[in-house]
């Protein structure tokens, strides 16, 4: 069973939560959720037990518990639900900037209508990426290029 941590201390690390955890029964892992700017801890964590009943047990066990003066929230850990926000290209970002001929592509969605993409910023070839493409709604996003060879004798054309 996976079990969801949440108002740990700074200073609890993976070593902390097997110790807490493991009088209750085997812990097959434990995963402190860090930061990723600043590195420090995220004060919530994952706890995984592979029986039930011990998992269930120090649950109960564990739940309110004061710890180093702070009461900790125990639970069940929620399956991962999928959003339904509108995809775009490729996640964080889309496009990219390169100096080859390469570009985001956008996204496709095929129900909700806010899809689109980013073009890229090519700056030796001018080759922009493509837009996105809708299924239903037909929004699809821009592409675009940006052109940098020095051949543009004052012709703006990005």
């Amino acid at each position: 069973m996976k079990i969801f941590i949440a108002k740990l201390p700074y200073q609890f690390q993976e070593a902390d939560l097997t110790e807490l955890f493991a009088p209750y029964g085997e812990v097959s892992s434990a995963n402190v959720i860090m930061d990723r700017e600043t590195g420090r801890s995220k004060c919530y964590a994952f706890v995984e037990m592979p029986n039930e009943d011990e998992a269930q047990n120090a649950i109960d066990n564990l739940n309110e518990k004061e710890i180093l003066d702070k009461t900790i929230a125990v639970s069940q850990a929620k399956e991962k639900e999928r959003s339904e926000r509108p995809s775009g290209g490729g996640g964080y970002g889309g496009g990219g900037y390169r100096g080859g001929n390469s570009g985001g592509g956008g996204g496709y969605n095929k129900d909700r209508g806010n899809s689109g993409g980013g073009g890229g910023y090519n700056k030796d070839r001018g080759n922009g990426g493509g837009g996105g493409y809708n299924k239903d709604r037909g929004n699809g996003g821009g592409g675009g290029s940006y052109r940098d060879r020095g051949n543009n004798k004052g012709n703006s054309d990005y």
